[in-house]
């Protein structure tokens, strides 16, 4: 009989293949390495860590849960919830082909929505491909309506990004700056996003814990000619996946098209000099000015995506 339990460490190695099945559109650009999933496992089951992710769900205060469903021992379905400030947002959604269609994912997005709801968040939040027309179907019958409409887009020869001429205007990201960006990343969002997913000045913080789990390094950048941060981007890169990471690129109406490209091209030099074979991104299709400095820098449009909310209860 098929259950619903939290991952084990001994699920890993049905881990990777679940999710290189269920997610191929993605893994094509993201390239994630399975060495790098099982090293992530075995981290997360070191005795203080499991101490102290026990602690915190004892306190309701854990930072995600990662749901599987067991039929016999077999991983058949998994999905990862964590936890923004108004929100639950699950990162994935699969079940094994061959167990579709028999209510597993209904399950499994429920739970999210009930640990949701126990925790104190009023939405639910998660992401689809636009052209998945059967997980859209299954989302909207469960309550699912549209918040924001993205697309990944690449860049597949870092090498080439030369810093450019930005100069003095773009330095790096420092703590202090946190609420100055925090509060440009909201004005540039449209008011239902800032209801659902509002920015919180702690989502710039230090990621320290994170990081080290996924044994990855960070850096953030932003403009600043003298009035303090005008646009912010932050890049990664970890053995986790073979493309490294820039963060939602953050541009505000001051900011001039050269100025941001060259923000961009300062995070995707850093990102090449780790060496990456290509980088990967997400651009809202409303933000002309974050799309257009990713162009100028040489991304390409590639898979089209949809975040979707709903309340928790």
């Amino acid at each position: 009989m098929t259950k619903l339990r939290e991952l084990r460490r001994t699920d890993s190695p049905a881990l990777y293949p679940l999710l290189k099945d269920g997610f191929p559109e993605e893994e094509r650009i993201l390239g994630t390495r399975p060495e790098g999933v099982d090293r992530l496992i075995r981290r997360l089951y070191r005795t203080d860590v499991r101490v102290l992710l026990g602690l915190l769900r004892g306190f309701h205060r854990s930072p995600f849960h990662l749901y599987v469903m067991d039929d016999g021992g077999r991983i058949v379905g998994t999905t990862l919830l964590s936890f923004a400030a108004r929100a639950g947002y699950l990162s994935i959604v699969v079940v094994a082909p061959e167990y579709r269609r028999r209510g597993l994912a209904r399950q499994l997005i429920e739970a999210a929505r009930q640990a949701a709801a126990r925790r104190g968040k009023p939405y639910v939040v998660l992401q689809v491909l636009a052209a998945n027309a059967p997980a859209r179907a299954l989302y909207e019958t469960a309550g699912y309506r549209e918040l924001d409409h993205q697309r990944f887009v690449v860049h597949d020869r870092p090498a080439s990004i030369a810093t450019g001429s930005a100069g003095a205007s773009v330095r790096p990201f420092a703590r202090p700056d946190t609420d100055a960006v925090a509060k440009l990343a909201n004005r540039t969002n449209a008011e239902l996003v800032r209801e659902v997913l509002p920015v919180r000045a702690r989502d710039f913080a230090s990621r320290g814990f994170a990081d080290r789990l996924m044994e990855a390094e960070t850096a953030a950048w932003v403009v600043d000619r003298g009035r303090g941060p005008e646009a912010y981007v932050a890049a990664s890169a970890s053995p986790l996946t073979e493309a490294g990471h820039l963060s939602r690129l953050i541009v505000g109406a001051s900011v001039e098209p050269e100025l941001a490209a060259g923000l961009v091209r300062t995070a995707g030099a850093w990102i090449a000099a780790r060496g990456s074979p290509r980088i990967v991104t997400s651009v809202a299709e409303a933000d002309g000015a974050a799309r257009a400095a990713l162009a100028e820098v040489g991304f390409r449009d590639d898979i089209e995506h949809l975040t979707l909310y709903r309340p928790s209860t």
